[in-house]
């Protein structure tokens, strides 16, 4: 019953549009655990009478915020259903119907927003945090519309004028730039964990992104200014040279500026190092709202990789072999003398996996090796000769035993 009661307040909430992130989480939470048809021909029904005869008491939400809670709603549904291989809780018919009515919800919600002349001017895009975990490619636009893509489709997207502003083939996302404008209209582009992805500048410049990426772009540059992206995660940058328009990346607190180059930039928030390796061309670092005049800026060379620490405020500079750096661009992973638990957060989210290390033996240990094509247990096999060691498969969650404890036990508890 406190469930039901439970259920019967977040239902309401989610009508109404005024659902929190964490009563969306409980929300989803409840609905997994609970009968699917006592909650689609009991509350459910109760609540859609009311959208039906329009009875929306509804908090103003701008568009863009309704679309961005319907694209958590609809994540979160997929997650359950992967989770569910073996007992599906929602069946393919009541995936469409969970998500039919989520949709239909948030649609009327925005017809009311638009009858009551709520519209917000919206003058600079609103930014998502990216769901690496989401398995899913969004391209953010500036109004706030988020669209999946899918790495075999093609489109083309275009103005509210008709004019095209960028074409997808496949994995790549290319903007043309043919249509002027007078302020910056910004685009972002997330790439969750298991995949990669390309993508053109409207100036020619290419980034290709890895796994658990997000970058922010405009669709054109402006003549006259710099031509700034701002990028989580990590990404490969081939930039076009134009002395004119500096090309500058925004990661966090700190500032990569480049005329035309090729250079590598990893910045996950889990890692304490934002790290800059350029392989060719020249580039600047330089703190967010310093003078590059100053000593406060530093000049990289090819072959260098500089790692800002984000805890100690700190630079260090030196020499490396860039491959290690870039490997991954084209398919490889490539370790070189690195401790496990560097090379467990790259396995990670390559794999679009989570690996537990209970045996709290592996963490320290250093590797050096090179894969391509393997599945991740051929990878953990070849640790393995190095540093022996079991471990469990469970759906999408790999558990390093401690080997004091029996395997299957330790599975089946688990």
């Amino acid at each position: 019953m406190q469930n039901e009661n439970k259920l019967d307040k977040l239902f309401q909430k989610l009508v109404d549009n005024t659902i929190s992130e964490k009563e969306l989480d409980c929300l989803m939470e409840l609905i997994n655990s609970s009968d699917p048809d006592e909650v689609k021909h009991g509350l459910l029904a109760k609540h859609w009478e009311d959208v039906k005869k329009g009875n929306l008491p509804i908090k103003k939400r701008i568009k863009g915020d309704s679309e961005v809670l319907l694209q958590k709603i609809l994540y979160k549904i997929e997650n359950i259903e992967k989770k569910k291989k073996v007992k599906t809780f929602f069946p393919h018919s009541n995936v469409r119907f969970w998500s039919g009515i989520a949709a239909t919800f948030l649609l009327l919600a925005g017809v009311y927003f638009y009858n009551q002349n709520t519209v917000v001017n919206i003058t600079e895009p609103i930014i998502i945090e990216n769901d690496p975990n989401s398995g899913v490619i969004t391209l953010q636009l500036e109004n706030g519309d988020i669209e999946t893509i899918s790495e075999s489709g093609e489109r083309k997207i275009t103005t509210s004028s008709g004019n095209l502003v960028a074409s997808q083939q496949g994995n790549t996302l290319q903007y043309t730039g043919a249509e002027a404008q007078d302020k910056l209209v910004y685009n972002t582009l997330n790439i969750p964990h298991g995949r990669q992805f390309d993508l053109v500048l409207s100036d020619g410049t290419k980034v290709k992104l890895n796994s658990g990426s997000s970058i922010k772009y405009p669709v054109r540059f402006l003549k006259g200014q710099d031509r700034k992206v701002f990028l989580k995660g990590e990404a490969f940058f081939d930039v076009t040279r134009d002395k004119a328009h500096p090309f500058i990346v925004n990661a966090e607190e700190m500032n990569i500026k480049v005329l035309g180059t090729q250079f590598n930039l990893s910045f996950y928030p889990e890692d304490e190092d934002i790290s800059t390796v350029l392989v060719e061309g020249a580039v600047v670092l330089y703190k967010e709202g310093a003078d590059m005049n100053t000593n406060t800026s530093s000049q990289l060379v090819p072959g260098q990789r500089a790692a800002w620490n984000k805890v100690n405020n700190t630079m260090t500079i030196k020499e490396v072999d860039t491959n290690i750096y870039t490997a991954w661009k084209d398919g490889y992973l490539l370790f070189k003398a690195s401790p496990f638990h560097s090379i467990r957060s790259k396995l990670e989210r390559h794999f679009n996996i989570t690996i537990e290390d209970r045996s709290g033996r592996l963490d320290n240990q250093v590797y050096t090796a090179t894969f391509r094509n393997e599945t991740i247990e051929e990878i953990l096999e070849a640790f393995k000769e190095d540093t022996h060691f079991e471990y469990v498969h469970e759906g999408s969650k790999i558990i390093i035993l401690d080997t004091n404890i029996n395997p299957n036990k330790d599975a089946n508890e688990n």
